[in-house]
């Protein structure tokens, strides 16, 4: 192996670990602005657009971060995908169940995503 390609996974992998720090980061957010009760204003907007972040890139990232060596393009396919799979599941769940709670799926999402989302931060991969 190259220098240029040890140089390159090493990016990667710090690059991986950012993401993962990032969403743990936008998921306890996006769970505080629910506490808090957050609805409008610039904060408002905010919550909005970090709890979107998390729901649509979390559980993905959690899933997609047990790829090895995996191209860049599968990594985010798999975490959208997965992201926006798991969101919808939880919805259609709630919405069957009659029970239309999406703070409380949003603190299940967080609770079960961040352990997952802390080891791929810290863990060498």
């Amino acid at each position: 192996m190259s220098v240029t390609s040890t140089a390159v996974l090493t990016r990667a992998r710090v690059a991986r670990r950012v993401v993962a720090l990032l969403l743990v980061v936008a998921g306890v957010l996006a769970c505080a602005f629910s506490l808090l009760g957050v609805t409008g204003g610039f904060v408002g907007d905010l919550r909005f657009y970090t709890t979107l972040a998390f729901l649509i890139l979390g559980p993905g990232w959690a899933a997609a971060g047990f790829l090895r060596r995996a191209p860049a393009a599968h990594v985010w396919l798999l975490t959208v995908g997965v992201g926006v799979a798991a969101t919808l599941l939880v919805a259609q769940i709630m919405i069957s169940a009659a029970i239309w709670e999406p703070s409380t799926a949003l603190y299940l999402m967080t609770i079960v995503s961040i352990p997952f989302l802390l080891r791929h931060a810290v863990v060498a991969q």
